[in-house]
C-alpha cells in the first residue's frame, strides 16, 4: 500500500513538472512572437508584449489592452502595474501614473523583487521622494547588478558625500566608499574613508589596499602614504624588509618581477621563518634584462633616511653588478 501511495505521489509530481515545462515552452514560444497575443493567458507574457508595443511600436492602445488583460489574469503582478504607470505617464495621464506607482509600491513593501524596476519608474515619473528609501534598501540588501545600478543612480542624484550619506544611510557607507574606489573618485573616497575611520566601520584589508591603489593611480600620493603608515606600516620605512610575509604586488608593498628565465624562493634565516633571505636562481637560457624588486616608499619630506641592504651572488655574470636605484614616484630623477 505504501509503495502504491509513493507511486501516486511521484506521478503527481511528474504531472506538475510536465505542466510547468509545457508552460515554460509556451513562454519561450510566445516571446518569439509565434503565437497571436489574443491566445496568451500568462500575465508575464502579456506584460512583455505590452512593453514591446509601448517601447518599440509606439502602439499605446495595444499596450494598454495587453496590460489590462495581464492585470485581469494576475492582479498582483507588479511589472504589469509598473508598465501601466510608465504608459500612463507617456500618454499624459501623470496623476494616474503616480497613483498606479504608489499602488505598486504597496505591493512590493518588504519584498526584494522588482525594487530596482520600481525605483526606475519613480525616477522617470519624477517621484524622487521615493528614491532614498528604495535605493538605500537595494544597495544594502540586493548585491550584484541591482546594487551597482542603484549606486550609479544615487551618485547621479546626489553629488556630495554628506548628501549621499543622508539619503542612502550610514549603513551603506562601505558600499558608497567602494563605488568611489571603483570609479576613481579620490576626493569623495577620502571623505567616506574618514567616516569609516571615525565611526569604526569594519573594513577588510583588500578594500583598503584597493583604496590605496586608487589614490596612487589618481596622484593622491600624500593621502595614500598617510593612510598606509596609519594602518599598515607605522614602525618602519621599508615594508616587509625581512621578507617575512608574501609580496603584496601592489600599493606600498614589494613588487617582484616575473620571468620564466629565473626562479624565486625564500630561505629562512631563523627556524620560525620570521626573517628570510630572497634567493633568485637564473636558468641561463637568455641574457635577461632583469628587473629586481621594487617598492614605493612613502617618506616624509625634510627627514633623512638610511637604506641598508645585503647582497650575495655566486657565478653571476653581468656587466653592471646588482645595484639599488632610488628615485621619486613617477619620476626617473635619481
Amino acid at each position: 500500500m505504501s509503495r502504491f501511495c509513493g507511486f501516486l505521489l511521484l506521478l503527481a509530481c511528474g504531472l506538475l513538472q510536465l505542466q510547468f515545462s509545457v508552460q515554460e515552452q509556451r513562454v519561450f514560444t510566445d516571446r518569439k512572437g509565434l503565437l497571436p497575443t489574443d491566445q496568451i493567458r500568462n500575465a508575464r507574457l502579456l506584460t512583455y508584449h505590452a512593453r514591446q508595443a509601448h517601447m518599440f511600436e509606439a502602439d499605446m492602445d495595444g499596450a494598454m489592452s495587453l496590460l489590462q488583460r495581464a492585470l485581469i489574469t494576475n492582479p498582483y503582478y507588479v511589472p504589469a502595474w509598473l508598465g501601466l504607470a510608465e504608459l500612463k505617464n507617456d500618454i499624459g495621464e501623470k496623476k494616474q501614473a503616480v497613483e498606479v506607482l504608489q499602488y505598486a509600491n504597496l505591493l512590493t513593501m518588504g519584498l526584494k523583487r522588482w525594487r530596482w524596476d520600481k525605483a526606475l519608474v519613480a525616477y522617470q515619473l519624477g517621484q524622487t521622494e521615493m528614491l532614498p528609501d528604495e535605493l538605500s534598501y537595494i544597495i544594502e540588501e540586493i548585491p550584484g547588478k541591482a546594487r551597482a545600478d542603484a549606486l550609479q543612480l544615487a551618485f547621479t542624484l546626489w553629488q556630495e558625500p554628506e548628501d549621499l550619506i543622508q539619503n542612502i544611510g550610514p549603513e551603506n557607507t562601505m558600499h558608497l566608499f567602494t563605488y568611489c574606489v571603483r570609479k576613481n573618485l579620490p576626493k569623495k573616497a577620502l571623505v567616506f574613508w574618514q567616516m569609516i575611520e571615525s565611526e569604526g566601520v569594519e573594513w577588510q584589508e583588500k578594500q583598503a589596499l584597493g583604496f590605496l591603489d586608487m589614490l596612487l593611480r589618481t596622484g593622491e600620493v600624500r593621502e595614500a602614504g598617510s593612510t598606509w603608515r596609519r594602518h599598515f606600516n607605522s614602525q618602519n620605512i621599508i615594508y616587509n624588509g625581512d621578507f617575512s610575509r608574501k609580496f603584496l604586488q601592489r600599493t606600498f608593498g614589494w613588487r617582484g618581477g616575473r620571468d620564466k628565465g629565473f626562479t624565486q624562493r625564500f630561505d629562512p634565516v631563523s627556524g620560525d621563518n620570521s626573517i628570510r633571505n630572497l634567493h633568485y636562481r637564473f636558468k641561463g637560457w637568455d641574457n635577461l634584462n632583469f628587473s629586481h624588486l621594487s617598492q614605493i616608499v612613502p617618506v616624509e619630506s625634510g627627514k633623512k633616511h638610511e637604506l641598508i641592504a645585503e647582497f650575495k651572488s655566486q657565478k653571476l655574470t653581468t656587466d653592471q653588478r646588482p645595484f639599488l636605484e632610488v628615485y621619486g614616484y613617477k619620476r626617473k630623477m635619481v
